[in-house]
């Protein structure tokens, strides 16, 4: 007998898992859905009165009878107040007129809001969810002082949470593995309600510097984050593990998705997410109004769709495209199974990355169900990992989010292209290869092996999130391993 015990358990650790909702919870609540299946059984740690601005209870379905979940109560407030007391984002400017009409007592109340925020941004560091770290190492140390655990698993944003899981590796010597789902100080960069100056910035990198010392295995979504972070961990002498495990589609998500309809016009592209700093509409709405300018009879057989949270700034940018005929739909976060149907049906599927430092290193989790979609996809990105990724595979047109007039050509041309499918009768059926891989065709004469894939692997090889929990599971085994040969 080889000594090693034939099932293991982690704790795992994460502040968004059902019923919260997002996209950062699909990450944890896949990988614990999985686990199981490789030999982990998965104690959460998770928070029992969530402050987040959605909920999502379909992903409830993905907690399996093997995942045990323990929940401590937070003291932030609730995220209405809590969206009131933080730094605010990008504001729209009100006109001279307006300010000069404030009276003195609003300007007060202002004032005092403004001390409010930056009050919180200093004590409550590194973001308001420190709050529910007492109570999450009290009942994560009492889990692990009953004994059983293997390995303790931290995800974060919230970054806080890496902070309890230092504690706990420090108490109890269990292996610690960080998972950044996000860059931790190229994320506070961007935060809009995060931002504090360079200061602040500085701050946040010292308490990254010592939770990668004291981890034994970091994950990154990003070749890019993996190889910041590995220079990183040499740097305060850690000699941790680093992989990167992308993020992911499940095949389980897809198997009841319908076939996209019948097309007809107007053509419609889908933009699925959160648009903010980050993901900024405004190289799209700039092509679109190039097109409208350049050829107005198409603006009517065109429509956007956005479904996700929007920026106060996002939705101004959104409203330049009002008078010009060109249909804007805009829907707030919907259920996880709801926007997979509404990205089926696309005619085409919108990516955006803004041009900014680091953002090289950044991709958007949506990009792996597009990719299982095997829908057109419009990428506007800068030079990076994301079009590296999408480099492989047909289907997909990339350009920099600067290329106005060539983004308004794609957009015009698949206009041009739908109506003369309508006119021909080319376009009264679809079909499309399934996530599983099976049959391929394509969706309308000129765009055969529009869903074959350039890589000669499949999707579902790369991606799938039952294959990269396999990998999580190897990282763990690895971990373990070592910690008993130092034993």
């Amino acid at each position: 007998m080889s000594g090693k015990p034939s099932v293991r358990r982690v704790l795992y650790v994460s502040y968004a898992y059902p019923p919260v909702g997002g996209a950062g919870v699909q990450r944890s609540v896949k990988f614990t859905k999985y686990l199981p299946a490789y030999g982990w059984l998965p104690t959460v740690l998770t928070v029992a009165n969530p402050s987040v601005p959605v909920f999502d209870h379909d992903l409830v379905r993905d907690v399996g009878s093997e995942v045990t979940v323990v929940r401590a109560r937070t003291w932030e407030p609730g995220y209405g107040l809590k969206g009131w007391l933080l730094p605010p984002g990008r504001r729209v400017a009100g006109s001279e007129s307006e300010a000069t009409a404030r009276s003195m007592g609003a300007w007060f109340r202002e004032r005092a809001v403004s001390v409010a925020r930056r009050v919180v941004r200093v004590t409550l560091h590194p973001d308001p969810q420190v709050l529910w770290n007492g109570a999450a190492f009290r009942r994560g140390a009492g889990l692990l002082r009953r004994g059983g655990y293997h390995a303790i698993l931290v995800t974060g944003p919230p970054f806080s949470s890496f902070l309890v899981g230092r504690r706990l590796r420090r108490r109890f010597g269990v292996p610690l593995v960080l998972d950044f789902r996000d860059e931790w100080v190229l994320g506070q960069r961007y935060f809009e309600n995060l931002r504090g100056g360079g200061w602040d910035e500085a701050r946040h990198r010292r308490r990254l510097l010592r939770v990668l010392a004291a981890a034994d295995g970091v994950v990154t979504t990003t070749e890019g984050s993996r190889a910041e972070l590995e220079r990183t961990c040499r740097q305060v002498g850690s000699d941790a593990v680093v992989r990167c495990i992308t993020n992911g589609f499940d095949p389980d998500d897809f198997d009841a998705v319908p076939k996209p309809a019948r097309r007809r016009l107007p053509y419609r592209i889908v933009y699925i997410g959160t648009l903010w700093t980050l993901t900024d509409v405004t190289p799209l709405v700039d092509a679109v109004l190039r097109l409208v300018e350049q050829e107005p009879d198409l603006a009517s057989d065109l429509e956007l769709e956005f479904v996700g949270r929007r920026t106060a700034a996002q939705d101004v940018a959104l409203d330049r495209l009002r008078g010009t005929g060109v249909g804007v739909r805009r829907e707030d976060y919907l259920p996880h199974d709801e926007a997979v149907r509404r990205a089926a049906g696309a005619d085409g599927l919108c990516l955006l990355l803004a041009d900014r430092p680091g953002a090289e290193r950044v991709v958007p989790g949506k990009v792996f169900e597009y990719l299982a979609l095997r829908r057109p996809i419009l990428g506007l990105l800068p030079s990076g990992e994301t079009r590296r990724i999408l480099g492989g595979e047909s289907g997909v047109a990339t350009f920099g989010p600067e290329q106005t007039g060539s983004i308004a050509k794609w957009l015009g041309d698949a206009v041009r292209r739908r109506r003369s499918e309508m006119s021909s009768g080319v376009g009264e059926s679809v079909s499309r290869e399934s996530v599983h891989g099976e049959s391929v065709h394509g969706e309308a004469a000129g765009e055969a092996g529009l869903y074959e894939s350039d890589s000669g692997e499949s999707i579902r090889s790369r991606y799938s999130r039952v294959v990269l929990t396999g990998e999580l599971a190897r990282l763990l085994d690895e971990l373990v391993a070592a910690a008993v040969c130092h034993r």
